[in-house]
């Protein structure tokens, strides 16, 4: 079989059960997804994981996993208000594995460390106030897969997505709630996308 067919297959293969697990969670939470909203969050996920695959082989697969993945919770949070533990967990188990099969182990745990310690410590001070345990665990995802440098890529990108929608909308102000999960995935694909440029090109890490 050829491996670049069996790449492709096994990341829609990947899309369809995050799609299915993001699904079952809505239903299960009584919000369950219309099909053309399943339909869209699948096209877009696949066309990410398509452009991950132009990335460098050691991380174009976690990438494709971690971005993809976000893509299909960032619809389920912008409908609900949740990232369902049902995707980000089984996200972030794939994405380590496939940092660490990649020979990228130690990237993916500095950047988990990076995300996870320092955001994870934010919500234990904030109590939950500044943001939620499913966002923290979707960093996970994000941090394994990019690094310690690309995942504030990401972490940059996905702050200014939301800053920028917020004022777009009219909502930058003191105590409104933003539902990240989406700012999170716009992150996550501006790190794919622009994120080794940067990282590499711009300021030479």
């Amino acid at each position: 079989m050829n491996v670049s067919f069996a790449t492709d297959a096994a990341l829609l293969a990947w899309i369809v059960l995050a799609l299915t697990l993001t699904a079952r969670a809505e239903a299960a939470a009584g919000s369950p997804a219309t099909r053309s909203a399943l339909v869209v969050a699948c096209v877009c996920a696949t066309l990410v994981c398509a452009t991950a695959l132009s990335r460098p082989a050691p991380t174009r697969l976690a990438c494709a996993a971690a971005c993809g993945a976000l893509v299909v919770a960032a619809f389920a949070d912008a409908r609900s208000g949740y990232l369902f533990d049902a995707v980000t967990l089984p996200t972030a188990l794939v994405t380590a594995t496939l940092a660490t099969l990649g020979g990228g182990a130690h990237d993916a745990a500095l950047g988990v460390l990076l995300l996870v310690g320092g955001f994870g410590s934010l919500v234990a001070l904030s109590r939950g106030r500044l943001m939620g345990l499913g966002d923290v665990k979707a960093m996970y995802a994000i941090g394994a897969a990019f690094g310690p440098y690309e995942a504030l890529v990401a972490v940059f990108g996905a702050c200014a997505c939301g800053v920028a929608t917020a004022a777009i909308a009219g909502r930058l102000r003191r105590g409104s709630e933003v539902r990240f999960g989406p700012h999170l995935a716009a992150g996550s694909v501006f790190a794919l996308v622009a994120g080794d440029p940067i990282v590499h090109g711009v300021l030479g890490l």
